[in-house]
């Protein structure tokens, strides 16, 4: 329109020139030029007429068609006609878009909590007259950001602040699902896995309370290990305990039976340290080492005798 308005001021600038150029001596009459800037208006205006039956829609967009301010339709990409006067054309992005948004709700245990998610959706094409008649361009601060607002508040309030953090996955899918149910009604699509809660910020006060929940949690964890070593000392103890009064046991069982002379003699070498034993108390007394061996020599013999081995001479 630009083009045409601008020739018919070439037109009207020349014919007023020649209308003029009588009234001037010959001379000072204007040459042809003047019927140059008629034809060049001429021209213009013949160009910005063609031109106005012409609109490109770019890769990614829809035109809404619109006659005389009333929507008629969808128009795809490309080169589309239009009628000059009658027809104007208003884009809508229809390619996937990024909205990040913010919300400040209270948890079921009171808890405030600022929820920060970034949401991918579209226009539906096919629809995108309906969603310009109905809502306008501006629909993201219109439709979305108060969908997402109200959404997370819903949700939030289901849950209690350790749940959020607990069960993220849980109410990213209720979240999105609530926003997908809002928006469709404006024919704005969600794509799928199209939410991302990207941060939960709690109170100064609320962080608090989890870190020195954490911290008791690691100290209750530290004194169950040290319980726990504490009773596998004391069942070592009474093991060893068990294994000395069985071995005890059977020592004074085997100094009951034939061969106990040489128990003691055992118990007596293990234990000696190369000093002749001293027992002070009752009296003073030292063992026989030479009757104790005999004893077991003796032993010996009647034990291979028993067992029928010949006697070395």
């Amino acid at each position: 329109m630009g083009i045409i308005t601008f020739g018919i001021i070439l037109i009207v600038v020349g014919i007023s020139i020649n209308a003029g150029k009588r009234a001037l001596p010959v001379e000072a009459r204007p040459g042809a030029w003047v019927n140059g800037i008629i034809g060049f208006g001429v021209v213009l205006i013949i160009l910005g007429s063609i031109g106005s039956t012409v609109v490109q829609i770019p890769a990614g967009y829809r035109g809404v068609r619109m006659e005389f301010g009333a929507v008629r339709g969808v128009l795809g990409e490309g080169i589309q006609f239009v009628r000059p006067g009658v027809d104007t054309v208003e884009l809508i992005e229809v390619r996937t878009q990024k909205e990040e948004s913010s919300a400040t709700a209270a948890s079921r245990d009171l808890q405030t909590v600022t929820t920060n998610i970034a949401l991918n959706f579209r226009v539906d094409e096919s629809k995108a007259d309906q969603l310009f008649k109905q809502v306008g361009k501006d629909y993201k601060s219109r439709i979305i950001d108060p969908a997402v607002q109200e959404s997370i508040k819903v949700v939030t309030a289901q849950y209690t602040a350790e749940e959020l953090i607990k069960n993220r996955a849980q109410v990213k899918a209720k979240v999105e699902e609530d926003i997908t149910r809002r928006l469709r009604a404006y024919d704005l699509l969600v794509e799928p896995q199209g939410l991302s809660i990207t941060n939960f910020a709690f109170s100064e006060e609320f962080n608090r309370a989890i870190e020195a929940k954490q911290v008791a949690q690691q100290e209750a964890e530290k004194q169950k290990y040290v319980l726990q070593q504490a009773n596998l000392e004391r069942q070592t103890a009474v093991a060893r305990a068990q294994g000395q009064a069985e071995a005890a046991k059977l020592n004074a069982l085997a100094l009951k039976v034939d061969g106990g002379s040489l128990v003691v003699l055992r118990e007596w070498i293990t234990k000696w340290d190369g000093k002749l034993p001293q027992v002070a108390g009752a009296g003073n007394f030292m063992i026989d080492i030479r009757s104790l061996m005999n004893d077991a020599e003796r032993e010996n013999r009647n034990a291979n005798r028993r067992a029928g081995v010949p006697e070395q001479p």
